[in-house]
Parts: C-alpha cells; sequence; structure tokens
C-alpha cells in the first residue's frame, strides 16, 4: 500500500515542477518591430559651420554628409566639407591662410530600440584632410642676427588625420525632415607640413593647438522614412486579416 502512495507523491512533485514551463510555453508571445534591412538613405548639413562662416569666425567647417540606414540600428555615414581659415595674429603679427577640402567617414550606431522616430547615436568618425596653406609676418625679427624683415610663405602642403568619438540624438520635425545634434571629442593621430611653419589649422579637425571638443547641428532629410512606414503599414493589415 506504501508504494502506490509513494507514486502519487512523486507525480504530484513532477507536475508541480513542470507547472512553470508550462505556463510559459502557453504564454502568448509578443511581437517584436523589426525595421527593414535596408531603410533608405539620408542627406544632411551641418548648420553650425555655415553659421560660423556668416558672422565672420575666424575658422569654420562646412560640411554635407551622406548616410545608409541598416535595420535603423547601423548607419554607415561619409561627411565632405571644406574648411576656411583666415587668421592675423594680433601678439605675433602672423597670418595664416587656407581653405580646402575634407572628408570623414564612420559608423552611427542606434541605441534607441523602439521605431519611433526618435534616435540615441553612439558616434565614431575617421577624418583626413590634404591642404595647403599660406602664412606670413609683415616685420618677422630674425632670432640670430636681430634684423627685420617681412616673409610670406604661399602654398604649404600639409596633411591632418583624425579620429572622432562622441554621441549624438536626433528628432523628426515634420515628415521626412530631421534635426539632430552631436557632440565629439577630436583626436589628432598624425599630420605632415614642411619645416617652414606648423599649420595653425587643420580643415574638418579646427584649431590644430590640441585634442578638442566639437560639435554638430543638422538639418536631415531622411528618404528613407517613407519605406519604412510602407512595410510597417503591410505588417498590420496582414495581422488584421
Amino acid at each position: 500500500m506504501k508504494r502506490p502512495i509513494i507514486c502519487r507523491y512523486i507525480c504530484i512533485l513532477l507536475l508541480i515542477s513542470l507547472a512553470p514551463f508550462s505556463l510559459q510555453a502557453k504564454k502568448p508571445k509578443q511581437k517584436v518591430e523589426k525595421a527593414p534591412l535596408f531603410g533608405g538613405v539620408a542627406v544632411s548639413a551641418d548648420l553650425v559651420g555655415f553659421a560660423m562662416k556668416a558672422v565672420g569666425a575666424k575658422y569654420a567647417n562646412m560640411e554635407v554628409g551622406a548616410r545608409i540606414n541598416i535595420r535603423d540600428k547601423y548607419f554607415p555615414v561619409g561627411e565632405l566639407g571644406i574648411g576656411d581659415c583666415h587668421r592675423d595674429g594680433a601678439e605675433t603679427n602672423n597670418t595664416f591662410s587656407a581653405t580646402a577640402p575634407y572628408m570623414r567617414f564612420g559608423m552611427d550606431y542606434n541605441f534607441n530600440k523602439k521605431h519611433n522616430g526618435n534616435r540615441l547615436f553612439g558616434i565614431f568618425r575617421y577624418g583626413i584632410s590634404r591642404f595647403k596653406y599660406d602664412i606670413g609676418n609683415p616685420s618677422f625679427t630674425d632670432p640670430v642676427y636681430g634684423t627685420t624683415r617681412p616673409i610670406e610663405l604661399k602654398g604649404q602642403k600639409a596633411t591632418g588625420q583624425w579620429i572622432e568619438i562622441g554621441a549624438g540624438a536626433e528628432t523628426k520635425l515634420w515628415r521626412f525632415i530631421r534635426l539632430g545634434w552631436s557632440l565629439r571629442y577630436k583626436f589628432r593621430i598624425s599630420q605632415k607640413h614642411p619645416d617652414g611653419g606648423e599649420p595653425y589649422f587643420i580643415p574638418g579637425f579646427g584649431k590644430n593647438d590640441s585634442n578638442g571638443w566639437g560639435g554638430t547641428v543638422n538639418l536631415i532629410f531622411d528618404l528613407g522614412q517613407g519605406s519604412f512606414k510602407s512595410s510597417k503599414s503591410k505588417g498590420e493589415t496582414k495581422t488584421n486579416k
């Protein structure tokens, strides 16, 4: 008589231990919204650089960019711009002038898992500029002989390379028009210049004294929003049927 009772207790314990698994199996799975593999392309312009040029700043980086949307998470980016600098040193009387293009390539990673139009980015860029610059001084004093004479060095060739790491965010303003901003820390990784003088400014990097912070405010035209909405609406139509 004892053996059947023991068997019953064992069966009851097994059923109790397996109950959570059975409930979990019966629990309906929540549908995870997936963005399309290719979410389109977007083009942008940095408003900060154009504003600095408009107000007559000593230097400005004016740039446009293009990116590809992959799963609304990975965004390969290319940026092309023109750096412009004209400076007269008040203390040293040194002059510097450069207007040259630069390029940046990299990736934005979207940390926002919800596809609600808002994005929070981690940013990585590699930048390079090969440029020419002019330096001079109308009253240069020779440190050895003490004589004073003007000097002017034109067409000095230089190359600068740097890395940018930062964060950014963007939101939708109206339909395919978006507004974004970014804050980046710039690491200069190499530069080549003649012995005549180090450039005061590297196009795309900025003032060439040390590593430092930079930022952008971008007006973005996102050509992929329509395709994302259409794919989402098709999925909803199927589920309704």
